[in-house]
């Protein structure tokens, strides 16, 4: 399904936009927008699991032997 949207574009990106094939434009817009959200949930993801790295206990001996073979490759 697909959503008819009106959306702001500033000067500065208008004459880009105007050169991109009227055809494409949504396919621009749909791909740019999904890149932007992905971002932001990786983004999302990664604080909270430096939030969780902060609350977690600190490994055991043999957790910090593995991850030390693992770095060494």
């Amino acid at each position: 399904m697909t959503h008819r949207v009106n959306i702001m574009i500033d000067d500065s990106l208008w004459a880009g936009f105007q050169a991109i094939p009227p055809g494409e434009r949504s396919g621009v817009l749909n791909r740019a927008l999904a890149e932007y959200l992905l971002r932001q949930q990786r983004e999302a993801a990664a604080q909270q699991m430096a939030a969780l790295r902060i609350e977690m206990p600190r490994a055991t001996y043999a957790e910090d032997l593995l991850r030390e073979e693992r770095s060494s490759h």
